[in-house]
């Protein structure tokens, strides 16, 4: 679960909760919530955690990709069981630099 990879990434980089929450932005307590799968992080947190762990997003949203659309907006898509890719979300644009680096 998503939750369970945010935790492993924070452990493996010896992050304290309040650290890495200083570097996204949001409570150590929101961290917390999202290790144990109790809320679930937005397209932005996401980006933030990324960068604050220096991994793309999709290593954070494992089985996910970034595709463009036909419009040119940045999505992250799953491929729901090799049957259909489902859009989990668009990615803002003041973020899309952001999801394109490789830290």
């Amino acid at each position: 679960m998503l939750g369970d990879k945010i935790r492993t990434l924070r452990l493996e980089r010896n992050l304290e909760l309040e650290t890495l929450a200083e570097a996204v932005g949001v409570s150590a307590m929101a961290i917390q919530y999202y290790e144990e799968n109790k809320w679930r992080p937005g397209t932005e947190i996401i980006v933030r955690l990324a960068h604050a762990f220096g991994v793309k997003i999709t290593d954070i949203v494992e089985g996910c990709d970034i595709l463009h659309n036909e419009n040119g907006e940045m999505l992250l898509v799953c491929n729901n069981n090799g049957k259909k890719i489902k859009v989990l979300c668009r990615i803002k644009e003041e973020f899309q630099q952001m999801c394109q680096k490789e830290f």
